[in-house]
């Protein structure tokens, strides 16, 4: 061998060793932070929706949408922003999770946008094309309702029937129509029933918490933080077990979900609870004092003490007068809108689809920080029962939420979510991953982990004879994409 070829043989060799260096594919984006996925199958390609967390955001700086593409789960193509907030004239920020689906020769994309003087609404964009340009079809809100109005996911069944579901804390639904920019008002806008038989319960072992009691009623409890020494404590009413009757207990956490502490070992009310929804609730009034409200027919406090799981027995339970009631209920109904109130483990995000005979709805739960879990129904509209969690609270490189997306595509399934992993990452800056999985044989979804490799193996060999785009990604880092000005560019 001459020298030459001995110089060009070490060349490649070592080209070969840079190329054989193994990258995880998560996050799927580097050069810019994404979250929210909303992945959508179309012809032989699938067309991933995300939205964009501004660099070093110290909250949801979000302006824009963006668009990536695949035939093979491995090699994304950045499709660039694909819908922004000026798109739509009458929303002024926030452009959080959203969906897109094809339907009647059109994309539909239903984003959450704040519209000034009416919060959180949602609205619809329209396309000829996956990858846009997309317009905003009716020129206002297709839903408006405040916050809570957010994370729409869209799915159009076997019969045609069509449907939109979002909302935090609370689930809801409507029946959209077939034009997909409008909705059956005669059915309205559905409020989801989030019980523990549909949707889990969010505090950890619940049921367990108690020796005490024979049933733990959480669907009557509140969790409140102490601000003093950021402490939660659980009332909720319980049946106990020595009497048969229904009373109040108390128990402490370092989160809000829990595992909770029985540390009095027993019920800390047993006076006035044994009628219907007694619904304890704490309420800080105006001079500063904590005090527990419960009740039905009436309405009674007592003042807890500094430890939050006793009062003092003078003045002890009281029954709030009448005077007072009109007041003190308007206290009471703004504390039920509180995190301490949410009784179920749905929290927001979901993500609504059918497989088979099966419909499921996957969301973020439990509080934050997030994990991930699902119910199922054998009807698009319910009732739902509660499956299990998927994806448990990401440690080290995640964010406090997470954000789920399913398909299925080219035979096999893929589970997309959010974490905090790049370099400069965090809850506010976050970066879209997938992984793959299988069903169970009964149709139920296994536990899925965050990897750094997710997808393995190509779904199919990247062709050499046909054009690739710069845009195609390779891992990357340190790099930043923006879109060119100059015509004809990205």
């Amino acid at each position: 061998m001459n020298r030459r070829n001995k110089k060009a043989v070490i060349f490649v060799s070592m080209f070969l060793m840079v190329c054989m260096v193994g990258f995880g594919q998560n996050p799927i984006i580097q050069t810019i932070f994404t979250a929210d996925p909303a992945p959508m199958v179309y012809q032989d390609t699938v067309y991933l929706y995300t939205g964009h967390d501004q660099d070093g955001a110290g909250y949801f700086d979000m302006r824009d949408w963006h668009i990536y593409s695949t035939t093979d789960m491995v090699n994304w193509t950045d499709r660039g922003i694909g819908l922004s907030i000026k798109d739509f004239k009458w929303a002024n920020k926030d452009a959080w999770a959203g969906q897109c689906i094809y339907r009647n020769g059109k994309f539909y994309w239903y984003v959450p946008i704040n519209k000034e003087g009416a919060g959180m609404s949602i609205g619809v964009a329209i396309s000829d094309h996956p990858t846009g340009p997309f317009k905003d079809a009716i020129g206002q809100p297709l839903i408006e309702g405040g916050w809570g109005y957010i994370d729409p996911t869209v799915f159009i069944d076997k019969n045609g029937q069509a449907y939109l579901y979002w909302g935090n804390p609370t689930l809801y639904y409507v029946k959209l129509n077939k034009d997909m920019v409008s909705y059956d008002h005669k059915v309205g806008i559905v409020k989801v029933p989030l019980d523990r038989t549909g949707f889990g319960i969010r505090v950890i072992d619940a049921d367990k918490t108690f020796s005490w009691a024979d049933t733990v009623l959480v669907e009557q409890s509140e969790c409140f933080q102490e601000p003093k020494t950021n402490k939660f404590y659980w009332y909720t009413a319980a049946i106990d077990h020595s009497t048969g009757q229904k009373v109040i207990g108390v128990a402490v956490a370092d989160k809000i979900i829990g595992p909770y502490k029985d540390v009095l070992n027993k019920p800390l009310i047993t006076e006035n609870c044994d009628t219907g929804n007694i619904n304890p609730t704490v309420v800080v009034d105006d001079h500063n004092d904590t005090l527990l409200y419960w009740g039905n027919k009436a309405l009674y406090s007592v003042k807890l003490n500094a430890d939050r799981m006793s009062y003092s027995s003078k003045p002890g339970i009281q029954v709030v007068s009448k005077a007072d009631l009109g007041k003190i209920q308007q206290k009471i109904t703004a504390a039920n809108s509180s995190n301490g109130k949410r009784v179920s483990a749905y929290e927001e995000g979901p993500w609504f689809y059918r497989r088979k005979d099966r419909y499921y709805l996957i969301y973020p739960a439990g509080g934050v920080p997030e994990h991930l879990a699902y119910s199922t129904s054998l009807n698009p509209t319910g009732p739902w029962q509660y499956q299990d969690t998927i994806m448990a609270v990401i440690g080290k490189g995640g964010a406090f939420t997470n954000h789920p997306g399913v398909i299925d595509f080219k035979g096999k399934s893929f589970f997309f979510y959010h974490n905090g992993a790049l370099p400069g990452g965090g809850g506010f800056d976050r970066s879209v991953c997938v992984e793959p999985f299988k069903y169970n044989a009964d149709g139920t979804i296994p536990r899925i982990s965050p990897t750094k490799q997710g997808v393995k193996h190509s779904l199919a060999p990247l062709d050499p004879y046909i054009r690739q785009e710069a845009e195609t990604i390779a891992w990357e880092q340190g790099v930043k994409t923006t879109t060119s000005t100059l015509k004809g560019s990205m």
